[in-house]
């Protein structure tokens, strides 16, 4: 049976296990499957800044990647043990001891005696070159003597302190494999060095749950449970590994997470994930006196990974969940204190996510939502949110948070744009002006009448707001063609012609909430400070394109919002009433 568990540094050299041999050390045998030590002078010097790094702080301990070995007997007849994986870190901990002169476990090569007698006699005056194992042996020496001659320089009982702590509150997880064949060993020797990915904490915990489960039970039984254990991890993993889901509940695409189940151990150990502290959490979690108790502990451990995994898609498939977690998520809200407060009632659940909602945007009035305010982002996302929310119950109604997530994390994130230009600095460069120009040209070229919103005065002395209808042909369609056939553009006559159509088709209110829109900056900046009918134009050829509009963004290019307007061109005084009209709608209640 597989054994997993952590062990000071100083139990690899010495433990109550240690055969009665002269002197009485562990032995460790290296394989000839595997090259040989190969590490240089900066992995060295990470491992000792790392264990100096560490005995200048208050941690308990401080965990190593993982030691695995498989049990064999010696020459002379005594246990010892076949590295499997972690031989490098072994021998450069023992010439770290064989430096500083401390009792330290012993080392030697399956089929390469001349390893075995060069890292037992290994001082100054043995350095050779004469072979890698030589070569790297005594580059690792030499560096160790250095870094701990400076050590010592000013601190006489640096050697004696940091001994104490390697070999008491260093740690290392132990994987000893059950009794394997040669063939078996490369094989997971093979596995374990591909692409020289360490074991991660959701391998390590899986190989400790089944390791403790098989208590009491017949080969048979133990079997017929592990294959149970492996099929349902294997669709954790499997519903986890689907971006919509993935992206539901995290924030980022964690891609040096190479099981994702680790995510849920990791909510349950409560921990940073360093360190391999999720996995000593596990084993601490686990550990007791009766191998009775350790089995329930690890079955009882597994069912509530289980029950935190049937939460995440509960809360993913009731699509009002979906939307508040969501919500929550994306602005880091504690998955942990959401897991807490979903141990009550569904309709209570829904109330109290709605409450936590609220808290996230400060701001509880739409009018001080204008371009540049900090909360501006937040309530347009939960603005989108909630429209889809509001629609019909349908698997497609529901707020992509894969695509918006990818976009704020990998493609340059998410401003606010304008939905009608804001007035802008002159444009200078030609090819720039010509886009401009041509772009405004086709979005414009088949109006002929343009019926804007005017105020005016009555004879009261009231504001009015009237329409007034203009042509568009002469007074600027002409204009952009006569600048477009010149050799040479007049940017002081295009600027002119810039501003007089942005005006044209403004109704004011540039910087206030119902003229402004989410998108992401990478389209944003594709829209420029182009007039409300090329936008439209651009918006409309980006999402044929497949790219992801938010849909409150594509309901105000088309026009949505408006019960009727035979302008699709032009973003009126009305439109925007219509569009401030469903914010409210949607988004006071959470205000109040």
């Amino acid at each position: 049976m597989n054994i997993i568990e952590t062990k000071p540094i100083g139990e690899l050299i010495l433990n109550v296990k240690t055969p009665k041999r002269y002197p009485k050390v562990e032995h460790y045998v290296i394989p000839d499957f595997q090259r040989g030590y190969r590490w240089e002078k900066i992995h060295v010097v990470a491992l000792l800044d790392d264990i100096d790094n560490f005995m200048q702080t208050d941690e308990p301990y401080y965990c190593l990647q993982p030691i695995v070995v498989a049990p064999i007997i010696d020459d002379d007849g005594f246990p010892a043990w076949e590295v499997i994986d972690g031989q490098q870190r072994l021998i450069t901990l023992h010439i770290i001891f064989k430096q500083i002169q401390k009792v330290t476990y012993n080392i030697s090569f399956s089929k390469r005696q001349k390893s075995t007698k060069f890292i037992a006699e290994l001082n100054e005056q043995t350095y050779s070159d004469e072979n890698p194992d030589f070569h790297f042996m005594s580059v690792a020496h030499s560096v160790i003597t250095k870094w701990f001659n400076q050590k010592k320089e000013y601190d006489v009982s640096y050697i004696d302190e940091f001994y104490s702590k390697v070999s008491k509150k260093i740690q290392v997880i132990w994987y000893q494999l059950a009794d394997l064949d040669e063939g078996g060993k490369i094989d997971i020797f093979r596995r374990l060095n591909i692409g020289k990915i360490p074991l991660t904490d959701a391998e390590l915990i899986r190989a400790l749950l089944l390791s403790k489960m098989k208590y009491g039970l017949t080969e048979r039984e133990a079997h017929m449970r592990q294959a149970e254990v492996s099929n349902e991890w294997n669709l954790i993993e499997h519903e986890l590994r689907k971006e919509e889901f993935w992206y539901f509940l995290n924030n980022e695409l964690k891609d040096t997470m190479s099981s994702r189940i680790e995510f849920i151990f990791n909510i349950l150990a409560d921990g940073t994930a360093k360190n391999y502290s999720t996995y000593m959490w596990f084993e601490k979690a686990i550990k007791h006196k009766s191998e009775e108790v350790e089995r329930e502990n690890a079955f009882s451990l597994w069912d509530e990974s289980k029950i935190v995994f049937s939460k995440f898609r509960s809360w993913y498939y009731k699509r009002t969940l979906y939307h508040y977690v969501g919500y929550l998520l994306t602005y880091n809200y504690p998955i942990s204190d959401i897991l807490k407060n979903s141990k009550t009632t569904k309709p209570k659940f829904e109330s109290w996510l709605y409450g936590e909602v609220k808290k996230i945007v400060a701001t509880k009035d739409l009018k001080t939502i204008i371009y540049g305010n900090k909360d501006a982002e937040k309530v347009f996302l939960l603005f989108n949110i909630l429209t889809v929310e509001n629609l019909k119950d349908t698997p497609l109604n529901r707020f992509p948070f894969n695509h918006y997530k990818k976009i704020k994390t990998k493609e340059g994130g998410w401003s606010i744009e304008h939905i009608h230009a804001q007035n802008s600095e002159p444009m200078k460069e030609e090819k720039a002006i010509r886009t401009w120009l041509e772009e405004t040209f086709k979005a414009i070229e088949n109006i002929t009448i343009l019926e804007v919103e005017t105020e005016q005065i009555d004879e009261n002395g009231n504001k009015i707001t009237k329409p007034e209808k203009i042509e568009l042909q002469k007074e600027y369609i002409d204009r952009i063609i006569e600048l477009l056939s010149s050799t040479k553009i007049d940017t002081d006559v295009f600027n002119k012609l810039k501003d007089d159509l942005i005006r044209l088709f403004d109704s004011a209110s540039v910087h206030e909430i119902d003229n402004l829109a989410l998108l992401s900056k990478r389209d944003n900046s594709s829209l420029s400070n182009f007039i409300f009918p090329v936008k439209r134009n651009i918006i409309i050829g980006l999402e044929k394109e497949g790219k992801f509009i938010p849909p409150c963004t594509r309901n105000v290019f088309l026009k949505f919002y408006s019960n009727s307007d035979h302008q699709p061109y032009y973003w009126s005084k009305t439109d925007k009433a219509a569009y401030f009209k469903a914010m409210e709608d949607i988004l006071t209640p959470l205000f109040n």
